[in-house]
């Protein structure tokens, strides 16, 4: 086998089992993910140089999310990390009380600012089902029952179906979760 394979594959093993991801279907996920980054990242973590200071620093790929997240939402990351929780490559909420009147407004919400999250700090378009769903069980808005019925919205798109099921947001989706972001880094919940 390809050393650089053997190489991918160990690193990759070594990072989701760190992770601490119990779901046998998100530790797969992750794994690929993991084998995929290892593979096309052929130095590891990326150095960059500071030309301000002269110096090199190694930049991690949680160091990546947050700062294209940052640049693209217009919020500090700092506050950003006071709403998001990054743990190896699965993002939930770091928040305690996810905005919404009922139950099913919280989910919509919570998706929304998820699915921003994967894709504007990830790059990540389509989320599926189950990423959504743990970080839902995380922030303890998760119904088995409704939950998927509840993110059907104007807000997101959906291919596939039942375990194959992904989101994305739409445009309005976009808008509505880049808002609530705003609103909730400007008045931070205690």
């Amino acid at each position: 086998m390809d050393t650089k394979l053997q190489d991918a594959l160990k690193r990759a093993n070594t990072e989701v089992e760190k992770s601490g991801i119990t779901d046998v279907e998100l530790k797969k996920i992750a794994f690929s993910k993991a084998v995929d980054f290892y593979l096309h990242n052929d130095a590891g973590p990326s150095v960059t140089k500071n030309h301000d200071h002269k110096t090199a620093r190694q930049e991690t790929p949680g160091d990546s999310f947050w700062g294209t997240l940052a640049d693209a939402v217009d919020i500090e990351e700092k506050k950003l990390k006071d709403v998001y929780s990054l743990k190896g490559d699965q993002v939930s909420l770091a928040i305690r009380a996810i905005p919404g009147e009922a139950k099913a407004d919280r989910q919509r919400n919570l998706g929304a600012l998820i699915l921003l999250a994967y894709n504007e700090g990830r790059g990540d378009e389509w989320v599926s089902s189950t990423l959504l769903a743990e970080a839902a069980k995380h922030s303890g808005v998760y119904d088995t029952s409704k939950f998927s019925g509840n993110l059907t919205s104007d807000w997101f798109r959906t291919i596939g179906a039942k375990k194959g099921l992904k989101y994305k947001l739409s445009g309005p989706g976009v808008n509505h979760a880049k808002s609530l972001l705003k609103g909730l880094t400007e008045y931070p919940q205690k």
